[in-house]
């Protein structure tokens, strides 16, 4: 029997001492299974990576082309323009703001609510928001940039490992049949 040692991600690893009670053949099957298991968990955690930045990136997306459209017209750097059609516009984008990690000015600038309710900022507060998100964005898309060659290095070599597996599964057939073969 083949006891094995688990770890965090639930892949059970064979000891040394495992493979010495196996024959050279079942010995190689074990280790490329699960080589080729530990490639599909970081495959799919990869994968979970991915799907979580593009979500990021789509979210900020949309951030920035609700500021864009709140954004108070003119060169006037100085006008006010509210942050929403009405307050729980206003309060959905001034706490997305926040979850986006951008400044909030303080001062003569600070984004409040006035009489209206809802929440207002400068022509100038929108214009750094939008460059601040842009820039989120130019870095997000870098480190995806970064995260499809890990992903494509890691399904080569998942691909890989299963043709090993493959062929020395076929290899051991042949010589299995060539071994019966000699003997009749």
């Amino acid at each position: 029997m083949v006891s094995s040692v688990g770890n965090s991600s639930g892949i059970n690893f064979v000891t040394s001492v495992d493979i010495k009670n196996l024959d050279i053949e079942s010995a190689m099957m074990l280790v490329q299974s699960q080589r080729a298991q530990l490639l599909e968990g970081q495959l799919k955690t990869q994968m979970e990576d991915v799907s979580n930045r593009n979500k990021e990136i789509a979210k900020l997306n949309d951030l920035l082309d609700k500021l864009r459209t709140q954004r108070p017209g003119g060169t006037d750097p100085e006008k006010w323009g509210n942050m929403g059609a009405d307050k729980a516009a206003g309060r959905e984008i001034y706490a997305a703001v926040k979850e986006a990690g951008l400044t909030m000015p303080t001062g003569d600038d600070e984004v409040n609510e006035p009489g209206t309710g809802i929440y207002d900022a400068k022509q100038k507060t929108y214009d750094t928001w939008i460059e601040g998100i842009k820039g989120k964005i130019d870095s997000l898309n870098s480190t995806q940039q970064l995260d499809m060659i890990r992903l494509q290095s890691l399904t080569n070599k998942r691909n890989e490992a299963f043709e090993i597996m493959t062929n020395f599964i076929s290899k051991m057939s042949k010589s299995r049949e060539s071994i019966v073969g000699n003997m009749r």
